[in-house]
């Protein structure tokens, strides 16, 4: 008699997420339930599938629920995973990464069975695929249209983070462990929806704008492109994204009008006025021919010779606070506090993930899902039937304020 196995319902593909996320090796899993790397390789390609208390084991090893092991795969489509990453950034880490934004991905999309987020309102500034002709100028001018559909104006913008939210960008947080990955962007196809997800390793409020806007770029410049074209075109793409960030969050007229002197002291003046950081107000300056290439080099060296290249003056977080995500925040608030769903149902069923996974992509604070829950009398609701005669249950959320 054959063993009963999950194979019919059990998704190789969460497996393999799930380990990727983890930053397990195949052997690495096979090691920690004393199982060979043949079998977890055979879970992974579909040739067998784990009984179902090793189910439970594999679930409990990976920190996932085994709901999550068996919940069938989004389709997210071909579009790139961009990086803003150091050259030198391990592919273990990068692969890590990407499994971490399909782990936000996840949580959105659980939430939107139940909310209506804001509608994603980010207009084709650029037609898809032309960023390989692409000027300098072409970038001065996309940056000017971004604030003029977005109505910020031409003078410094004081949370990026809220501007993307309000676009319909879902915005998560990671904690990394290296400095050598910033953040990370894609739109899904399964929803629409741009995402981004930014490191907490660096952690100022200088780098948190200046990381928001240079993933905007590339939602914005680099929709369509697929993982082999960021390859081949790695350079260009990511010179345009620095660009687009800098030109959009220091406009060059009203900018370089309130720079008074060419030097760090004057850039570290207008630094808590333009939430931006001394080290991009220098490449702004630069890319605006308002000091040559030698006067750069010099302020670069200045910069060093004080120290600055590795902390800046303002950056710590108790002189200048870090703007976080709202929208998975306050999504999961709500869906709590209305009764809709308990935590434990939504942390087990509906996510699938580790309490300090969730907390930590969707900004909530540390110890959320363990907070004691207040016993709270049950109160009969309405049920509302939609026009089809089937049972509705949809609760709006609004835009964070």
């Amino acid at each position: 008699m054959s063993r009963f196995t999950t194979r019919e319902y059990f998704v190789k593909e969460r497996l393999t997420e799930a380990r990727d996320a983890r930053g397990l090796t195949q052997t690495a899993l096979a090691a920690a339930m004393k199982r060979s790397g043949s079998t977890i390789s055979n879970w992974e390609r579909g040739e067998q599938a784990p009984e179902p208390a090793t189910l439970n084991q594999l679930a409990q090893t990976l920190g996932v629920s085994t709901n999550y092991l068996l919940c069938p795969m989004p389709q997210h489509g071909d579009g790139a995973i961009f990086f803003r990453s150091l050259a030198n950034a391990s592919i273990r880490a990068r692969t890590k990464e990407k499994a971490r934004m399909r782990w936000l991905q996840h949580i959105s999309l659980s939430l939107q069975e139940t909310l209506e987020f804001p509608e994603v309102n980010i207009p084709e500034f650029v037609t898809q695929g032309a960023y390989l002709n692409l000027k300098e100028e072409d970038l001065e001018r996309t940056a000017e249209n971004m604030r003029l559909f977005w109505k910020l104006g031409e003078g410094p913008i004081n949370n990026a983070v809220l501007v993307v939210e309000n676009a319909g960008v879902v915005v998560g947080i990671d904690e990394i462990g290296s400095t050598k990955i910033d953040g990370q962007a894609n739109w899904s196809n399964q929803d629409s929806r741009p995402y981004i997800l930014l490191a907490r390793d660096k952690y100022t409020a200088f780098r948190r704008q200046m990381d928001i806007a240079h993933e905007l770029a590339h939602l914005i410049l680099h929709k369509g492109v697929s993982e082999e074209e960021l390859a081949e075109n790695f350079d260009l793409i990511e010179h345009q994204a620095k660009y687009l960030a800098c030109a959009f969050l220091l406009p060059h007229r009203t900018f370089a009008s309130e720079l008074f002197s060419l030097s760090l002291d004057g850039f570290l003046a207008l630094k808590s006025r333009w939430k931006v950081s001394i080290g991009a107000m220098i490449m702004r300056a630069h890319h605006l021919d308002l000091i040559n290439d030698e006067a750069t080099q010099r302020l670069w060296k200045y910069r060093a010779t004080r120290g600055w290249h590795r902390r800046e003056p303002l950056d710590s977080p108790s002189e200048t606070p870090v703007e976080e995500p709202r929208l998975l925040r306050r999504s999961i608030e709500l869906i709590v506090s209305e009764q809709v769903r308990s935590k434990s149902e939504l942390m087990q069923a509906d996510f699938g993930l580790a309490a300090n996974d969730i907390e930590m992509l969707a900004s909530l604070p540390i110890g959320y899902f363990s907070e004691t829950a207040d016993v709270v009398a049950f109160e009969p609701r309405i049920r509302i039937v939609n026009s089809n005669g089937q049972t509705a249950s949809i609760v709006p959320l609004r835009r964070p304020n």
